[in-house]
């Protein structure tokens, strides 16, 4: 496997998730510098995030001005970290699959276990053809739509045999390079797929190998639903 090819599960490592990446993985970016590097950057990157989100003691109540000179420097702050951001590989898709996986916990809009009803209504909320699993173990509940990052996402929320969840939303249908992103927020597996089908986001409290049995069935997935493979 090339650097590229491993580089998805990278921003795993970073998190310490290492249950989520394949043991070839971890021997390659050992011997590999470019890859080490990479890593290197995540890891900086998210330790950056978590002391910017940090909770601070709490200071005394400034009067106006001082309320006012707080304000104007949290907007440059915010403003510097959002231009450092953007600059950094992959982050806006990352940032929108951990927004997206955050709505979709939300109830569906419109429930029904029948995957073209949930297909039909997909597409008329959002103007394009939603791919919806079928599977014989993931039942589909239903589907909702939201606005994430400036974008429609829709997803379409499913119930394993066992009972637990899975999520899948939509951020795009355009045809993609097929690869998966492994992600944590606040302890949840995220995991941003790109298939032929288009960029979506699998998330969702049911167990890490059902997830990736999700994602890698999507990603071999061109037609607008995707196909039965067993979990």
């Amino acid at each position: 496997m090339s650097c590229a090819e491993h580089g998805g599960y990278l921003a795993a490592m970073a998190d310490g998730e290492l249950g989520l990446v394949p043991a070839s993985t971890v021997a390659h970016v050992r011997a590999c510098g470019s890859c080490q590097s990479e890593l290197r950057t995540q890891s900086l990157l998210t330790a950056r995030l978590r002391e910017a989100v940090a909770p601070l003691p709490a200071p005394p109540t400034p009067g106006p001005r001082s309320r006012w000179a707080a304000a104007a420097a949290a907007a440059v702050l915010v403003a510097a970290m959002a231009a450092g951001l953007a600059t950094w590989r992959g982050i806006g898709d990352q940032d929108q699959a951990l927004a997206a996986a955050s709505a979709a916990q939300a109830p569906p809009q419109f429930r029904s276990a029948d995957r073209i009803a949930i297909a039909n209504w997909c597409e008329r909320r959002s103007d394009r053809p939603i791919p919806v699993v079928a599977a014989p173990d993931l039942t589909p509940l239903g589907a909702r739509t939201d606005q994430v990052a400036g974008s429609r996402v829709v997803t379409v929320a499913y119930r394993t045999g066992a009972g637990s969840h899975v999520t899948v939303s939509w951020l795009d249908t355009s045809p993609r390079q097929p690869s998966v992103e492994a992600r944590s927020d606040s302890g949840r597996r995220v995991l941003l797929v790109r298939s032929p089908a288009g960029t979506a986001v699998v998330a969702g409290d049911a167990p890490a190998s059902t997830l990736w049995s999700v994602a890698a069935r999507l990603q071999g997935s061109r037609d607008a639903t995707a196909q039965a493979v067993p979990l």
